[in-house]
């Protein structure tokens, strides 16, 4: 039978999920919402708004980090290197521990060098739902120094980033949040959305121009991958190229475009006041 006060059938969902050893670190106020909005969906039985839950949580989080990573293995490789090219080398191996950010491997220095061209040389950085991609700081060029605002779910995850950033000469403001309920916005020069708006509308729909409207960074930069992760592409890159594009036509804002590798990316240039 269905529990008879849904709310107090929240707290053994969410029991349930952090338990799990691939959860652990995931935010509880994350797993909160997605336990609240699955146990309607499953008509407050538990059991099924457990599994609900998981897997939302392995279509926006755990399949992209199927094996919790070895941090500290990961920071003393990265803190053991000599010099630039075994630094780069480290970070490399760290990446490929994510699966979005080893997907961009094989096309790395193309695609930060195509993304320095449209975005210069800022002095802070917003990076949205940013898995290991911050390890990527030395191949986007910012300058010494600079604000790195990295923003994810895993408590774990964003402890090493914002480690690894400082070591490498970084501002680092690292921080745990759920992009469907952001407190505040940090007011930075350019924010990084890459490869992450398909995952919000995956769990509300309208996520993305709701997002979009509300980052105050006047230079967003947007990516879409153009084959899934099992590598198909199924029309994946024109799909989202006529979305994105239509979404921006509304907006009545401008964007360059460029795509390097199964990555297809847009370069926002928006108002200066939101909306």
């Amino acid at each position: 039978m269905p529990e008879s006060d849904p709310a107090s059938a929240v707290a053994p969902v969410v029991a349930a999920v952090l338990a799990s050893r691939r959860y652990r670190h995931v935010d509880p106020a994350t797993v909160e919402r997605i336990a609240r909005e699955q146990l309607a969906a499953a008509g407050g039985r538990v059991p099924d708004a457990v599994k609900r839950s998981k897997r939302a949580l392995h279509q926006v989080f755990g399949a992209y980090l199927p094996q919790p990573p070895r941090y500290a293995r990961l920071t003393a490789q990265i803190e053991a290197a000599t010099d630039e090219e075994a630094r780069r080398a480290a970070l490399r191996r760290a990446m490929a521990q994510h699966v979005s950010t080893r997907e961009r491997l094989d096309y790395l220095d193309p695609f930060y060098e195509t993304l320095r061209e449209h975005m210069g040389q800022p002095a802070s950085v917003l990076d949205l739902a940013c898995g290991l991609g911050p390890l990527a700081s030395p191949w986007l060029g910012l300058r010494p120094g600079a604000a790195y605002h990295a923003w994810d779910i895993d408590h774990a995850l964003i402890e090493f980033v914002g480690h690894s950033l400082r070591g490498l000469g970084m501002e680092a403001h690292g921080a745990v949040i759920d992009l469907l309920a952001v407190p505040q916005w940090p007011d930075t020069e350019v924010a990084l959305v890459l490869k992450t708006l398909p995952c919000l509308e995956q769990q509300r729909a309208g996520a993305s121009e709701a997002l979009l409207r509300t980052i105050p960074a006047r230079r967003i930069v947007v990516s879409f991958p153009t084959r899934s992760l099992g590598g198909r592409a199924k029309g994946m890159g024109q799909t989202y190229a006529r979305r994105f594009e239509q979404l921006l036509d509304g907006l009545g804002w401008t964007a360059a475009s460029f795509e390097v590798g199964p990555e297809l990316v847009y370069v926002v240039q928006r108002p200066s006041t939101p909306g």
